[in-house]
């Protein structure tokens, strides 16, 4: 078992779509509260219906090559509760940030989201990259909102 460790340091992020049948309001920023502190993703907006299984998230990860993101070999797809319940990175981050399965119709806050890093690979195929998600409806594949975080991946 090797002792370092990845360290996900998310540095812009954006929502580019929201279909207002399903959601509104949203907002995804990065704050540092401190030259010292960590990055902080905080994610606020209104679901308009609730989310289970009906939901799918997909998460391309692309790399940043020659003053561009292209896409790369990593990526994944789970259905929202999936997600949350069973991936431990990206969907670790969001439970342990106050997201639960099912999500209720309503305003959410979810403050203060870190990279649960502790299970990251100590090996990452690139050194920064974006990390486009994807939320769709699982019957349909409409489009429910699209957002990106563009990150950096650094060995500790």
């Amino acid at each position: 078992m090797s002792l370092s460790s990845m360290q996900v340091i998310p540095e812009r992020s954006n929502v580019t779509f929201s279909n207002p049948k399903y959601v509104a309001n949203l907002t995804l920023n990065i704050r540092r509260y401190s030259r010292k502190s960590a990055y902080y993703i905080n994610l606020m907006g209104i679901n308009k219906q609730t989310w289970t299984n009906n939901i799918t998230v997909d998460i391309k990860i692309n790399q940043y090559l020659h003053n561009e993101y292209r896409p790369s070999f990593v990526g994944f797809q789970y259905k929202y509760c999936d997600l949350i319940n069973k991936e431990p990175f990206v969907g670790g981050a969001l439970k342990n940030s106050g997201l639960i399965c099912p999500l209720p119709v309503g305003y959410h806050s979810v403050m203060n989201i870190t990279a649960p890093t502790e299970n990251f690979p100590s090996v990452f195929p690139f050194e920064k990259g974006r990390l486009d998600f994807i939320v769709t409806l699982t019957s349909t594949s409409e489009p429910v909102l699209k957002a990106f975080i563009e990150a950096k991946f650094k060995q500790k």
